[in-house]
């Protein structure tokens, strides 16, 4: 689904205006290959001179970025389609797709009811059964519900890197500005972690339809003392796009359990304050910054566990 050493990697950028005719799949496709190690996997990825693709769950390979591959790599075989706990940390698998994480017991319940909301709210179920959450995250694509999620709930994503004759992991925080989604750059992403079952967590969403892309997204988390807000207001990309919101958080956060009667206008107040106004032909940078200062007040309601509608 993306290229090697290029998240949201598109393979023939720029070729739109060619007739749909003229754009048949795979047609400089020699290599499709099944690694069973995830060194293996990288040095596929590395080749030279080729034009290489992953392929996950195939949801965006197959409807654009695939007329000019040479190499297809199935991360099929690398066993990343499992869920694992470690001290009490789930580990999702980059492969898992996102229906399977709406069916799995161990995210039920408040604590990661955001990153079910998410999994539920995209596209259609078709695509929830064969789009994967590593592709997700990994896309560079800004009109998804997931960033929100992973970052309000503290996500670490888990990579592999080819250093020289190594393989070398590590373990990043989910990035939510440009200069932290570089590390993703010429990575393989093996899992995301989760922090331990505490809490509660929210995802509110606004589009034009039920199967569109959002027009908004605002995110949640109340764990203890601590309470994060991410917004997603579609912008350029998917860097660009997600925004924590720090000033907003740091105002609930004071309230604590002591909250005002007006607490709902001032956190509307905040959020209207801090989030960055982007327009296209679908919806206004003032309509989507008020649409998501309303979601930003019903995902902090329902972490509060208070009624949304008030």
């Amino acid at each position: 689904m993306k290229a090697a050493g290029e998240p949201g990697y598109t393979a023939c950028r720029g070729r739109e205006h060619e007739p749909r005719k003229q754009r048949c799949m795979y047609l400089a496709l020699e290599h499709y290959d099944r690694p069973t190690t995830v060194e293996q996997c990288l040095r596929l990825l590395q080749g030279a001179g080729e034009r290489a693709a992953i392929l996950a769950g195939g949801t965006e390979l197959n409807v654009r970025g695939h007329e000019e591959l040479t190499r297809v790599v199935d991360l099929q075989g690398l066993g990343l389609d499992q869920l694992r706990v470690e001290g009490a940390r789930p580990r999702i698998g980059a492969a898992l797709t996102l229906s399977r994480i709406l069916e799995l017991p161990e995210l039920e319940g408040a604590p990661y009811r955001a990153l079910r909301e998410a999994c539920a709210a995209f596209a259609n179920v078709a695509i929830q059964n064969r789009s994967t959450i590593g592709g997700r995250v990994m896309s560079d694509s800004p009109d998804q519900d997931l960033p929100c999620a992973l970052a309000v709930l503290g996500a670490r994503l888990r990579l592999a890197r080819l250093a020289g004759d190594q393989v070398r992991e590590e373990t990043i925080d989910y990035p939510t500005d440009p200069a932290a989604r570089a590390a993703l750059r010429g990575a393989l992403l093996l899992e995301e972690e989760l922090p331990p079952a505490h809490g509660s967590s929210a995802l509110r969403r606004s589009g034009r339809s039920a199967v569109d892309v959002p027009l908004a997204v605002v995110a949640a988390a109340r764990n203890e003392a601590d309470l994060r807000l991410a917004a997603n207001l579609q912008g350029g990309t998917a860097a660009e796009s997600l925004r924590r919101l720090p000033a907003t958080e740091a105002l609930a956060k004071d309230w604590g359990d002591a909250r005002p009667a007006d607490w709902r206008a001032q956190a509307r107040g905040a959020l209207l304050e801090e989030l960055v106004a982007f327009h296209d032909a679908r919806a206004s940078g003032e309509y989507r910054r008020d649409l998501g200062a309303t979601l930003g007040v019903r995902a902090l309601a329902a972490v509060f566990g208070e009624d949304e509608r008030i």
